[in-house]
């Protein structure tokens, strides 16, 4: 039987798990309960993975690298790196709206840039699916489920000067 990085890893996801459960058990229940299912389903996956990592056959393809995921060989290197930076930034950018404005403002902001900026999207149809995507977020976030959203710091600060919403 061969050790490798995937055991390790497995072990780490283990582990996380049932760390999460065991934070989560001294939370109330209607706050635990989703980072509960997340933990006991991380720790079993891993654990399934683990095993058959262990025990399972060994028969191994030709063709398999030395990792499991493989770039597309038609294009051009260039221009994937190029749209994975652009993927990157737009998912860096999101965070940063998140941190500064919070999540009631940011979802609907990067929606609309991201029609506008990238898909290069026509008004219309930007500030139609920027409002689809604000009444979603509100009906089933907010309104539904009434969970509370953090808010950014720009809107903190606005609130501290008196000025904000």
């Amino acid at each position: 039987m061969r050790y490798n990085a995937k055991h390790l890893m497995n072990l780490c996801l283990m582990a996380v798990g049932v760390g999460v459960v065991i934070t989560a058990t001294k939370w109330p229940f209607k706050t635990a309960f989703f980072p509960m299912i997340v933990g006991v389903f991380l720790f079993f996956g891993a654990t399934a993975d683990l095993l058959l990592n262990l025990f399972g056959s060994e028969k191994v393809t030709k063709k398999q690298g030395a990792v499991d995921f493989q770039l597309s060989e038609d294009i051009d290197p260039a221009l994937a790196t190029r749209r994975t930076l652009l993927a990157f930034a737009w998912v860096l950018g999101f965070f940063l709206l998140i941190l500064f404005f919070g999540f009631t403002i940011a979802v609907p902001l990067l929606v609309f840039l991201f029609l506008k900026v990238q898909a290069r999207e026509r008004w219309g149809i930007s500030l139609l699916l920027t409002g689809s995507s604000l009444v979603f977020f509100f009906g089933l976030f907010v309104w539904l489920l009434n969970i509370p959203f953090s808010e950014g710091w720009i809107v903190e600060g606005l609130k501290g000067l008196g000025t904000g919403r």
